[in-house]
């Protein structure tokens, strides 16, 4: 199948581009013709590159708002898909699926689109949600199919008019399995040090500045430390509060890393505390290597995290946060206990496999729709 895939940004490896990346990976490695629309170039691109996966650099596809350059990105999608010729276009992130469906319709090519959360998820404020869920629901009709990827997304848009159980299908974020193949459910406990970690960028909606306060409430005597991976906007403040607090030597910050699987093989708790989600990768990545959760109880992250494998925290709620990080901090044997639940839903309900036949299952559906008009 010849694919083309348009995604918004390449300067940061997020939730979407990381997503996205796998999902190039695993077709290309059945066989399939997969070229990736994106703007400018970046970290996203080199990882491309690195891949040997086929890309074009955009210069008008940008996420700010910009008449101008949003008709130069249209017209300039549209160019491409007109050259490529694909079987099925597949958009992710909101700026991209707003061009990248409506290029497609003009060429009559089917569409799929991801959302990664909607733009008018809860957190975000009212005017804001009626802008973002009006244009999603004019959107539809320019849509072949929507993909979501938690049930809370998929009944937050039918909340507000946006597609028709029929149209919208939840299919489950997977990744690939990052566990060394001797640390699936034993973890490393020679140690006494509890090793945290929290891998993210720094601007919202996560809110690793809430986490710290919370760090900072732990009885002195735990024996802990943490890796924040991730940078932004927001490290700057996050680093002043660690020093503030007294920290420095329990808190390190790894700006962005391209280690992420030899961090979370080394850790014993994953922490992700945000004001809102879609459904995180990196959760997921987490339950791979056999990690209890800690998470805020945000969109779709219900979906992955329970008193099962883990702790869902009440947005905004300190005390419950510092009682979980003490509680899990203390007993070796939780850790394993939750650790092990984590491995078993991942291999049983969020392995990349799973997730790439879905999505593929998808585009088949979409073609043999169209054949039949």
């Amino acid at each position: 199948m010849n694919i083309v895939y348009i995604i918004t940004r390449s300067d940061v490896l997020g939730g979407a581009s990381v997503h996205l990346l796998d999902l190039a990976k695993g077709l290309t490695h059945k066989k399939h013709n997969v070229h990736i629309l994106v703007g400018s170039e970046g970290a996203f691109t080199k990882e491309l590159e690195k891949n040997n996966i086929k890309f074009s650099s955009l210069k008008y596809l940008k996420r700010e708002i910009s008449p101008t350059h949003d008709l130069l990105g249209f017209l300039e999608i549209r160019k491409y898909l007109s050259k490529i010729k694909p079987d099925i276009v597949h958009c992710h992130s909101s700026k991209a699926g707003l061009l990248g469906r409506l290029a497609a319709k003009t060429l009559g090519l089917p569409v799929v689109f991801t959302a990664h959360g909607w733009a008018f998820t809860d957190g975000v404020s009212p005017r804001r949600q009626k802008i973002y869920s009006k244009l999603e629901n004019f959107l539809t009709k320019f849509s072949d199919h929507i993909i979501t990827v938690s049930e809370y997304d998929r009944q937050h848009g039918f909340k507000y008019k946006v597609g028709t159980p029929d149209l919208v299908t939840t299919i489950h974020n997977g990744v690939p399995d990052i566990a060394n193949s001797d640390r699936i459910f034993v973890h490393k406990e020679n140690n006494s040090v509890v090793n945290l970690i929290m891998v993210a960028r720094f601007e919202d909606p996560k809110d690793q500045y809430f986490l710290i306060e919370a760090l900072s409430k732990l009885p002195k005597n735990l024996d802990w430390k943490i890796d924040f991976l991730g940078e932004g906007p927001n490290l700057e403040k996050c680093q002043e509060l660690a020093k503030n607090e007294k920290l420095d030597s329990k808190i390190i910050f790894h700006g962005q890393s391209f280690k992420v699987k030899e961090f979370l093989n080394q850790a014993d708790i994953f922490i992700l505390i945000s004001n809102y989600e879609g459904f995180p990768l990196t959760i997921l990545e987490a339950m791979s290597a056999s990690l209890p959760i800690i998470a805020s109880d945000v969109g779709g992250v219900n979906e992955s995290v329970s008193s099962e494998n883990g702790y869902l925290i009440p947005k905004g709620n300190i005390d419950i946060l510092v009682q979980s990080l003490t509680e899990l901090i203390v007993n070796k044997n939780l850790r394993q206990q939750l650790g092990s639940n984590s491995r078993y839903l991942y291999e049983t309900k969020f392995s990349f496999n799973t997730m790439l036949e879905k999505t593929f299952n998808v585009y088949t559906q979409v073609l043999e729709k169209r054949s039949l008009k």
